[in-house]
């Protein structure tokens, strides 16, 4: 049980990539003070929860309802993940803006920001939400798939809250050199897993031997 959870959350760590999203986190937010960030950070945070606690209770129904086979989702995530790695590992580091300190906020209160494009796909991406329908349709046993991926989810937004707060320290301390190579890293281990899951998926759709 122990490894299967540590799986599933390095996973949907690595997916979410916390790190990778402070340049955009902080280019977003360049125009607000310090209190409205906080704002932000809770609210995004707080709706990236929801809709990834849907996927959770109601991914299985929507794989059933549309009649498609954990196998054939395994595949087609597994070819969305190493799209998501090859992204990660052959972007550029001008690809990620960081913030000009003369920006303006076009919204006071930051609710919009919060909800598009931080919740939205920045935290709970279409990537995130995909590991979120596997797992959880991985194995006849929903209860226990779903006691790994709850806490393994709510980790990995605690994670992203503490990384999101602590954003101008990190990019301070790391730079965005060392935000470029950490997400390179996080990529390739991304690519591993995708090739995983498409050979999971073959095997579960009984096209070669596991």
């Amino acid at each position: 049980m122990a490894v299967d959870f540590l799986r599933i959350l390095f996973t949907v760590l690595i997916v979410m990539d916390p790190i990778g999203i402070i340049p955009q986190f902080l280019s977003l937010t360049a125009g607000y003070d310090e209190r409205s960030r906080k704002n932000i950070i809770r609210k995004a945070v707080c709706i990236a929860g929801i809709v990834l606690l849907v996927f959770l209770l109601a991914g299985k129904l929507l794989l059933d309802f549309f009649g498609i086979m954990p196998g054939t989702f395994y595949i087609s995530g597994g070819i969305l993940f190493f799209l998501i790695a090859f992204e990660m590992i052959y972007s550029r580091p001008g690809n990620r803006s960081i913030p000009a300190e003369s920006r303006e906020a076009s919204d006071n209160s930051g609710g919009l920001v919060a909800l598009f494009p931080l919740a939205i796909p920045l935290i709970a991406g279409p990537g995130l939400l995909t590991v979120i329908v596997m797992f959880i349709t991985n194995g006849d046993n929903w209860f226990y798939s779903f006691c790994l991926l709850f806490p393994a989810v709510l980790i990995s937004l605690i994670v992203a809250f503490v990384t999101l707060r602590c954003s101008t320290l990190l990019l301070r301390v790391l730079g965005s050199t060392g935000i470029f190579v950490m997400e390179k890293i996080m990529g390739l281990i991304l690519s591993g897993f995708a090739v995983q899951f498409v050979y999971n998926g073959l095997a579960a759709l009984g096209l070669i031997r596991p």
